[in-house]
């Protein structure tokens, strides 16, 4: 993992966005808020994301990683989450409920990845994150781009009774306000899914790298998820830069 220290001159929390949803409740629309995800809700958005994220995302969905065989995949997932989180970096999306209290809606579990970072194996790491770490292995986004940090994510998650709102879209574009205040020159996220490919060209990102996923089963045959290509065709490795 990395070494990169949040400045101490951005302050936890800091509110990177405030919107207001599309639906009218009542007469009137929802308002939401983007933050930093504080220690009060860390275990409760590392517990969407094992819980509800990873029956979702095509990668988990697709290897099944809720049986009981790949129990110990899914919990190396859940030590990733509980990890990126440290970083004070990641995400989340919240608005009130009927009694006034700040309620969980949605999160992105954004970190960061530095050129001085210690390469891993992803050897022993579970079919999930096997892949996705040999994927980025594909290409060199700091040469590439000439940079030497970027706010990556491990997942965007949105609760089902609060889609079609924009969360997603909004998630992804909190993230601007974000580097620019702690000085991260890019983002660049590994986009698992149609639907979040399709969020992020909307929000200004672009391809910076992408194989089908019938391809890279060809090359690393055990990186093999049936029927993934009937949700989504391809990987995507996306970026956009903040000059």
């Amino acid at each position: 993992m990395t070494k990169w220290i949040r400045p101490a001159s951005v302050p936890i929390p800091t509110i990177w966005a405030t919107f207001q949803g599309r639906k009218e409740i009542n007469g009137a629309k929802r308002t939401y808020w983007i933050q930093d995800v504080t220690d009060e809700y860390k275990d409760d958005v590392v517990k969407y994301m094992v819980k509800q994220f990873a029956t979702d995302e095509p990668l988990s969905k697709y290897s099944k990683i809720y049986e009981s065989t790949n129990a110990a995949d899914l919990a190396i997932l859940e030590q990733l989450w509980n990890e990126v989180l440290k970083y004070n970096l990641a995400l989340v999306c919240l608005t009130k409920n009927e009694n006034g209290k700040p309620i969980i809606v949605a999160m992105n579990c954004t970190t960061i990845c530095s050129v001085y970072d210690e390469k891993e194996s992803y050897e022993g790491k579970g079919q999930v994150l096997e892949t996705l770490m040999w994927f980025k292995e594909q290409v060199d986004p700091f040469e590439k781009l000439n940079i030497q940090e970027y706010l990556d994510a491990m997942g965007l998650y949105v609760l089902p009774e609060y889609r079609g709102e924009g969360l997603g879209l909004e998630l992804l574009k909190a993230r601007e306000p974000l580097c620019r205040a702690c000085n991260i020159k890019a983002s660049i996220t590994l986009f698992t899914s149609s639907i979040s490919q399709k969020l992020a060209e909307r929000a200004g990102f672009q391809d910076l790298f992408t194989m089908d996923y019938e391809e890279i089963e060809r090359r690393k045959p055990r990186f093999r998820y049936p029927g993934i290509q009937e949700h989504t065709k391809s990987l995507r490795f996306m970026y956009i830069l903040y000059q």
